[in-house]
Order: C-alpha cells, then structure tokens, then sequence
C-alpha cells in the first residue's frame, strides 16, 4: 500500500540540514504501522512527504505502487482521495463555522461524489461508522467533547474511502479514557474498511495497544523497526530502550500498601 524508499527532506535550501534521512519504510493494507519518537524528530515532516503536500530532496514515495510526486491534475487529484490524514488537534480543523454534517459533506461536495441525496445518506452513515448519533450531525464542534470532535475528523478523513489513513498524534490532546475508545475505533475502521494505516505518536505505550509493527525515529532517522512484540519485548537499539524505560509503570503492592496506611 505505502512505500517509502530510502526518502529525505529538509526546509529551506540545499544548506539546511535535512529534517528526515533516508527513510525506508512500508504499510500494507489492513496494517496499522507506528511511527515512534520525540517531538521535533520528523515525524510529522515524513507524514507532509506521505501525503505529498512537502516534495522530498531524495527518495520515493509510493502509494497502491504510483509515485505520489510524479502525479499532476487529475492523478493528484485521484491520489488525494486515496490518502487522508487526522491531525492532533480536532478543533483546529473543524471549522466553527460549520455543522458536523456540513464538514462530512464538504469532502464528497469537492470530489462531486453523488447528488445531494446521495451524500445526505453518507453523512448519516459516516456518523453511524465512528458510534455517533445522527442528532450531532446539526452540532457544531463547540458544542462536542474531544472525543467526539476526534471521531468526526476520522469520518471525514474516512469520507472518501481512503486507502491509507494517516493519524498525527490522533490522541494525545485526550483524556486517558476516551484515548482508549478512540484507539479501539481505529482498530475496529481497520478491521472492517481493510486500510491501511501510519499512526504517529511520541508515545510507545499508546502505540503498542494498536500496531502490528513500530518503527523508531530518531533525529529524522529509522533507527529501529519490526513487529511490536520483537520490538517492545526485545529493543535492539539504545533509544528504543530509552523509550521503553520512559513508559510510566505501577508497583501494585506499593499501591496497595499505601491504600491501606
């Protein structure tokens, strides 16, 4: 599904140092791959490469097998149906403006997919897919929890029946409970659509809940990747380690001991 191949990018001219280093990496479809490290280290700039909206100084990227920066006019156009992405921030991308059934239907008005009627019943059926009722198709995003304004940004990433989904940070601005229910969101939309999936994150415990493999940046390079048990179970590199060492853990008799004082 997703191929990148030995990809680099960087801001500014030739003088600036790159941002990500020959990266080489892949998604298939019905695969959830995460993407772990530190703020500041590419992520993010990868995922600009993946959807094509920064080019790349070296390297290929590849999704269903075209080349994502060879497409022009009506191929570009036809590739950004088959890529969305669901940003950190649900309420930076919902405009206020609009109702959660306008900005379902904007994607389909955009790529003119169906009549009026048409895009009506998939509005109703995108907010039935992320466990929504159809009264908060009349809500605007100020009247949602962020719960609830995350699963109308994954409807609408979800809107044009993509076949790669890219998921920045998806939860990181959530509540520990309602981040478990959006992650067993992503999981089930997996299971039943068959996409595939780049869910980027700075946390490896979260990402270890979802992915079949992890891969591990670090300063703009892969240092690490594999299934997620090889991978959380035996690191192989220093930094993986170190991220491993980071994820927070209870001493249950600790806990208990002090309860009972």
């Amino acid at each position: 599904m997703l191929e990148i191949v030995e990809v680099s990018a960087r801001y500014g001219d030739r003088n600036t140092a790159p941002v990500i280093s020959d990266v080489t990496m892949s998604v298939a479809a019905g695969e959830i791959v995460g993407l772990v490290g530190e703020s500041g280290c590419g992520k993010t700039t990868l995922a600009r490469v993946v959807t094509g909206l920064h080019r790349p100084g070296a390297g290929v990227v590849r999704v269903g097998g075209v080349e994502v920066h060879e497409l022009r006019g009506r191929a570009l156009r036809a590739h950004r149906r088959q890529v969305q992405m669901v940003f950190q921030d649900p309420s930076l991308t919902l405009s206020p403006r609009q109702t959660v059934r306008q900005a379902l239907d904007e994607p389909l008005r955009i790529h003119r997919v169906g009549d009026a009627r048409v895009r009506s019943a998939r509005v109703r059926e995108l907010l039935d897919l992320v466990g929504l009722n159809p009264e908060v198709g009349d809500r605007r995003p100020r009247q949602l929890s962020g719960g609830q304004q995350q699963r109308v940004a994954i409807a609408r990433a979800l809107a044009l029946e993509p076949r790669l989904l890219i998921c920045d940070e998806p939860v990181t601005a959530l509540d520990v409970s309602v981040q478990a229910k959006v992650l067993n969101l992503l999981c089930d939309l997996r299971d039943r659509l068959d996409f595939g999936c780049l869910f980027i994150t700075h946390d490896l415990a979260v990402v270890s809940q979802l992915a079949d493999r992890i891969a591990v940046m670090q300063n703009g390079r892969i240092v690490e990747q594999g299934r997620t048990e090889d991978v959380t179970d035996r690191p192989g590199h220093p930094y993986t380690r170190t991220l491993l060492a980071a994820i927070p853990t209870m001493d249950i008799r600790a806990a208990s001991g002090a309860l009972q004082s």
